[in-house]
């Protein structure tokens, strides 16, 4: 019951809208069939007899499939999200934290092919945490308080590459998530490879992109 549950609510989502738009070789369906398989297959026991699952899971596409999804992304991972908790419900699985889901691109990737990463993560009492991992392996947190990236020596995470604008992108929190924003750049701010147009809700995986420097972003 849990799995065809899962189905049917994927198979409502790419009616209408989404049906019309969707571009991709890479349909809903499988993606969360491979979901269900990451899932079960990583269910262990936990001392209290619970079945324990993950709770994270980033989903890897090729560059052209990550492209082609890129309009509904969004609201993709946001009914993958409700699908995976519906599913762990129904099959008496447990879950330790929040569930997200990212999608990101793979340039090793063949177009079609869907590889999922996951993790069981606890979800920490703080909110309103968080974490930039430069591509030096250095550690920023981010709080609540506003994080501004840039060539600026002002900047709180300062790039220095003619690329990047003086005020290039801005990382805030605001209702219960982080969100970055392009200030207006020359070059723009890119999300997992797609260029951003509006303030974009980051998830646990996500690489930012400025310049030539990427920042990938880490949920607390």
């Amino acid at each position: 019951m849990g799995l065809q549950s899962f189905e049917n609510g994927l198979g409502r989502m790419v009616e209408g809208m989404f049906s019309r738009a969707f571009k991709s070789s890479v349909r809903p369906i499988e993606i969360g069939r491979r979901l269900v398989k990451e899932i079960d297959s990583k269910r262990a026991v936990d001392v209290k007899g619970r079945r324990v699952v993950p709770n994270e899971f980033i989903i890897s596409l090729s560059l052209t499939d990550q492209a082609a999804l890129a309009e509904i992304e969004a609201a993709l991972t946001d009914e993958l999200v409700e699908a995976v908790k519906e599913y762990c419900t129904d099959e008496g699985y447990h879950l330790r934290g929040t569930v997200l889901v990212t999608i990101r691109s793979d340039e090793n990737l063949s177009t079609g092919r869907i590889d999922i990463e996951s993790v069981v993560r606890k979800t920490q009492a703080v909110l309103g945490t968080a974490v930039l991992v430069l591509a030096d392996d250095r550690r920023i947190n981010v709080g609540t308080a506003p994080v501004v990236i840039g060539r600026s020596s002002d900047c709180d995470i300062p790039f220095d590459d003619s690329n990047v604008s003086r005020r290039h992108a801005e990382i805030t929190f605001l209702a219960d998530a982080h969100t970055v924003t392009d200030l207006a750049s020359t070059n723009g701010t890119k999300v997992n490879g797609v260029t951003i147009t509006a303030p974009r809700t980051l998830r646990h995986g996500d690489i930012i992109s400025v310049g030539t420097y990427t920042v990938r972003f880490e949920a607390q």
